[in-house]
């Protein structure tokens, strides 16, 4: 059986590794002219580490990430929410903070461990499909038939604009921003800060992703200038701004070709699902391919991908709203989960699925 894989980011690298541990003929096709040194999606849920341990890629991940024991939420600078995991029963079930690029190159390693290379500068320029097989054409004037093809090509995805895969959804109006910095000074490299601030119930995310270094995330245009909290800032990596689009795919599948990851469906950052869904998607993708079970591949990815838009969205709303009832339970949630037990446990399993 050959399988081809469209694109080379953590969705499309998880879904090759996959295939080449279960013994898989693939191939995974990159754009890009060389790995992108951006970084990103930070956040590595839990359950990602676990589906990643049996294709040999958790421990070097658990080696380098920072593991995100500890949550501080304020209001205008006053605590509403201090969580410490550290002695806890999620002391081992907390999310991890590393760069993208990071986690990228890990799986490719991983992966050239397993026989496989990403090949790069390598484009699909054309792509259709059978029942029996997929025909695909490339950028350098060669083509080849797939059993089967993953396409993790992005938010911008050709392969599902060639299947005419209707993409649904809308395109926020407002733009957030973010900021990776080194830091020095007082800084807990394994405390992601979020603090809310302003009658329009603005905010702004610090999440460590290296020892000395954190992404800044904010809810408007400027991420560094949202910033209230004292930060010694040594130095600016990287800063962009950016809009939410919320979309999801009418199907997974059409023919011998499945999406996955942001090629399937896009939402919003908050609560750190995306990167996390889409190698969700990788391995479901893979293991439909080998098991024989694809039939039910879109139907249940896509379910799983409407459920965590939804969460995401809810999430969305809940911390950005400036409605006072908002507002209030906003308030009300945060005060629940910091003094009852219970609800402790249940925010932390809903927050660390994927």
């Amino acid at each position: 059986m050959d399988i081809l894989v469209i694109g080379a980011g953590p969705t499309g690298l998880t879904a090759a590794n996959a295939l080449a541990y279960k013994g898989m003929n693939c191939r995974i096709v990159e754009r890009k002219n060389a790995p992108s040194e951006l970084s990103r999606a930070v956040g590595i849920m839990p359950a990602t580490i676990e589906a990643l341990g049996e294709l040999g890629a958790a421990d070097p991940l658990l080696a380098e990430a920072m593991p995100l024991k500890k949550m501080h939420i304020l209001r205008d600078e006053r605590t509403l929410v201090y969580l410490d995991s550290s002695g806890n029963e999620f002391r081992k079930r907390v999310p991890l903070g590393l760069p993208q690029n990071r986690t990228e190159g890990i799986l490719r390693d991983v992966l050239s461990g397993k026989g496989v290379e990403v090949e790069y500068g390598l484009s699909v320029t054309g792509i259709s499909t059978t029942q029996d097989s997929a025909l695909v054409s490339f950028s350098n004037n060669t083509s080849d038939s797939f059993d089967w093809v993953i396409a993790a090509d992005g938010i911008q995805s050709a392969t599902r604009e060639q299947l005419k895969i209707p993409y649904p959804g809308i395109d926020l109006p407002s733009k957030w921003s973010i900021a990776d910095v080194d830091l020095a000074g007082d800084f807990d490299p394994e405390e992601i800060t979020l603090d809310l601030y302003g009658p329009d119930n603005q905010f702004s995310l610090i999440l460590p992703i290296e020892k000395h270094r954190a992404r800044i995330a904010s809810s408007t245009e400027d991420a560094l200038s949202a910033i209230k909290l004292p930060l010694d800032i040594t130095n600016v990596r990287r800063t962009a701004a950016f809009k939410i689009s919320i979309r999801q795919a009418e199907s997974y599948r059409k023919g011998r070709i499945l999406l996955a990851g942001d090629a399937a469906h896009c939402h919003s950052p908050v609560g750190g699902k995306g990167m996390n869904l889409g190698m969700a998607d990788a391995i479901a993708a893979a293991m439909a391919i080998t098991n024989g079970s694809v039939d039910e591949y879109s139907r249940l990815r896509h379910a799983a991908g409407k459920a965590v838009v939804k969460k995401t969205e809810l999430a969305r709303h809940l911390i950005s709203s400036a409605n006072p009832m908002a507002k209030s339970l906003l308030w009300l949630s945060f005060k629940a989960i910091s003094s009852i037990p219970a609800v402790h446990r249940a925010f932390m399993k809903q927050w660390t699925a994927i």
